[in-house]
């Protein structure tokens, strides 16, 4: 049983069942959200469907129930992407209309319970943003070490996946010298968009300077995989 599943809810049982407006991308859905039964999806994702009882009015696809207090969930285990969906949520009151085990049958009969394609979507770029966001504190951090050794160039391969190294030149005019590689230490291609945000986070921090691309290296030829930013200030 794989024990690293993550806890998801689909944006419309997000916005529609617990009535919580959609952040921006920055927010993790399926972390950084304070609510119940959330909290409750998070406890049971790494080992789900272990321990939860099946949702037995729905047939296929197989659909798991969290509970907490008066309030259901429906859990759906996508193992492709190891993703425990929140696919709905309601209060439970049976024998009523609005029973959440009726809404669940329901939303499955109309073909709205199951993640959409900007479910999929929306995942994807929040992990895009949280890979930028991570490759950008090392590459600052990188920047710091080197400004801190000045004439010492460091080294690091950025998220244990893209080569890096920085280089700052002391002395009345500072050059600060930055490579980023156009292939990943498993030698995969870097996408230029990934590249660029990098630099730009790097002239952020260091402005006010003026950056130029290069094809050289202060202390021998730039390798050809490497991309070269030269900043003056």
């Amino acid at each position: 049983m794989p024990q690293d599943r993550r806890a998801r809810p689909t944006i419309r049982c997000l916005t529609q069942d617990l009535g919580i407006a959609l952040p921006g991308l920055d927010v993790d859905l399926g972390a950084d959200l304070d609510e119940p039964l959330l909290d409750e999806l998070r406890r049971v994702a790494p080992h789900s469907p272990a321990g939860q009882k099946r949702i037995l009015s729905i047939d296929h696809p197989l659909l798991y129930r969290i509970r907490v207090s008066a309030h259901r969930g429906a859990t759906w285990v996508d193992e492709d992407d190891e993703i425990v969906w929140l696919c709905a949520a309601r209060r439970r009151e049976d024998g009523s209309a609005d029973d959440a085990y009726a809404w669940f049958a329901d939303l499955h009969a109309r073909g709205e319970l199951l993640p959409s394609a900007d479910d999929r979507l929306r995942d994807r770029a929040e992990a895009a943003i949280r890979l930028q966001r991570g490759l950008a504190a090392e590459l600052l951090h990188l920047f710091n070490r080197a400004y801190a050794e000045k004439g010492t160039e460091q080294r690091a391969d950025l998220g244990d996946w893209l080569p890096c190294r920085v280089l700052v030149i002391g002395g009345e005019v500072e050059e600060i010298w930055c490579a980023l590689s156009v292939r990943a230490a498993n030698g995969a291609g870097v996408s230029s968009v990934v590249r660029d945000l990098l630099f730009a986070t790097l002239e952020r921090h260091v402005a006010p300077a003026v950056f130029e691309a290069r094809t050289d290296w202060p202390t021998g030829p730039a390798e050809w995989f490497e991309v070269v930013r030269l900043g003056i200030r």
